[in-house]
């Protein structure tokens, strides 16, 4: 009777552990793009035009990029500046008066050797 009811409790302790996540915090999912609500506002990537990449699928049928949270394709537009390619990991874009390169994952493409 000792052993059921000493089981009960650390089978109670493991569950009540696992069901809730460290610090009282929300699980985040890694694979969902970045919204804009969870950014800083001064975030560097932000904050030199304007403009981020979130997510970009290509594939042999389509292209399609999500840009400040907003879905594109190739030839539209998004917060005044038109998509023209959609790659894998970078986006190339023309706002008014110049041409920019928006990268997905900016500071982990600069890190590598």
């Amino acid at each position: 009777m000792r052993l059921v009811n000493g089981l009960g409790i650390w089978l109670l302790m493991c569950v009540l552990l696992i069901a809730r996540p460290v610090g009282g915090t929300a699980l985040i999912d890694p694979t969902r793009p970045a919204s804009p609500h969870r950014r800083s506002s001064d975030d560097p990537v932000r904050n030199q035009g304007g403009w981020r990449l979130d997510s970009t699928l290509v594939a042999p049928d389509r292209r399609v990029a999500v840009i400040n949270g907003k879905q594109v394709s190739e030839g539209e537009s998004v917060d005044g500046a038109r998509v023209i390619a959609i790659h894998q990991l970078e986006v190339r874009i023309q706002a008014p008066g110049r041409r920019m390169t928006l990268q997905l994952l900016p500071d982990i493409l600069d890190k590598q050797p």
